[in-house]
């Protein structure tokens, strides 16, 4: 663990679970190699499997259950996670004295500013924000708040970090005295290298979607393509991730109509290093977002899906709106879609007729650009350069 900072704790706040958000976890290792000790406050919404370095601690708040099942509790109940969550935050800081806390999202973001009611002020602070709330919370939610904590907490941040530029404008930058720094959400090169030299079938085109499956990704327009061959190959498509039974649903009744059973795979949720593997045994990756909100309207470098399938060789299907073409139009292995059933089926005949270069070109500009740790040396060299003291109020929120 060479260039570590002596002595030095770093504190992760996420009102999440870290294996939901893959960067987390690619954030998580290259600062173990950083601080000596790292404490995670987290809600146990998924089983704990990934491989954490050994000077990281894991501590769980609240009771377990998924995500779906919080999003459904009572109102009350949440509230009582929230208070719990924020008490444990508390706990923690006056027990660990941490010389850095890091905030992974806005309401760990209120939780904290709780607990500064309460003196716990020598800290470091570093934010790192994922995903931006939308103005219009309803009034007094939790999210209402947390977006209020969020204005009042600029002012002290040490350190603040976006995986997008477009979304600094949804941000109080005027009032931030510290030091900036763009994060994308990209796969860590050192985890995806050992998947690139898994073998793809020669017999299918296998087309993936990873993610939260949803509209607005291109998932019913590819249905509506199938059954279909290209040069001879059938086209399957892959549908990993979580899924609502409403739109599973939907898909379903449009599969069993086409009667296309076997040309569709569905692909629950499983641990992150289980995803590589299904994912390099695929040809094409569906990176298209034609939602008009912030986060998919900013997600040309935020959207991890989109370097993960370049990272073990396969090429990319994307939306071609002005956004997308400013991010992805400069990769070869990136290929546009207006979503129109000829465009898309130009567009993945293009990939399967051009597959080994395009798939070349995708790994070659993981590994020599596009990973995580290229992009969190300039912030690496910060932290060590600048060790936090209490004395400093050194606190990182994400």
């Amino acid at each position: 663990m060479s260039g570590i900072i002596k002595g030095n704790h770093l504190l992760t706040v996420i009102y999440s679970h870290p294996e939901a958000y893959p960067p987390t976890l690619n954030a998580l290792e290259e600062l173990s190699k950083i601080y000596n000790r790292i404490s995670v406050l987290y809600r146990p919404t998924l089983p704990l499997k990934w491989p954490y370095a050994n000077n990281i601690k894991l501590q769980a708040s609240g009771a377990e259950m998924t995500s779906r099942e919080q999003e459904t509790l009572p109102l009350i109940r949440r509230i009582k996670l929230f208070i719990t969550f924020s008490f444990h935050l508390f706990k923690l800081c006056k027990k660990e004295q941490p010389s850095v806390v890091l905030l992974y999202d806005p309401l760990s973001v209120l939780a904290y500013s709780i607990t500064q009611i309460f003196g716990l002020h020598s800290h470091t602070i570093w934010y790192h924000n994922h995903d931006v709330l939308e103005a219009g919370q309803k009034r007094f939610s939790l999210n209402w708040w947390a977006i209020k904590a969020e204005k009042r907490l600029f002012p002290k941040l040490d350190i603040f970090t976006l995986p997008a530029e477009e979304r600094k404008e949804y941000f109080p930058m005027n009032q931030f005295k510290g030091k900036y720094f763009f994060l994308p959400n990209q796969p860590s090169a050192s985890f995806y290298r050992q998947y690139q030299s898994i073998k793809k079938s020669d017999k299918t085109c296998r087309i993936i979607f990873q993610g939260h499956i949803d509209r607005g990704h291109g998932i019913e327009e590819i249905l509506d393509l199938l059954p279909m061959e290209i040069n001879g190959r059938a086209v399957h498509l892959i549908l990993k991730g979580w899924v609502r039974d409403e739109y599973k649903d939907t898909l379903q009744k449009l599969i069993n109509k086409k009667g296309i059973q076997e040309n569709v795979e569905f692909v629950g949720y499983t641990a992150y290093q289980e995803l590589p593997k299904l994912t390099a045994s695929c040809h094409i990756g569906i990176a298209i977002h034609t939602k008009t909100d912030i986060m998919n309207r900013t997600l040309g470098t935020a959207s991890n899906k989109i370097y993960e399938y370049a990272a073990v060789g396969l090429p990319v299907l994307y939306f071609n709106n002005e956004h997308f073409i400013k991010h992805l139009g400069k990769f070869k292995w990136a290929v546009p879609t207006d979503m129109t059933k000829q465009s898309l089926i130009n567009a993945i005949k293009n990939i399967v007729d051009n597959f080994d270069t395009l798939s070349l070109a995708a790994q070659q500009d993981f590994i020599n650009k596009l990973s995580f740790e290229l992009h969190f040396r300039e912030l690496e060299n910060h932290l060590k350069n600048k060790p936090a003291h209490k004395k400093e109020k050194l606190i990182a929120v994400a």
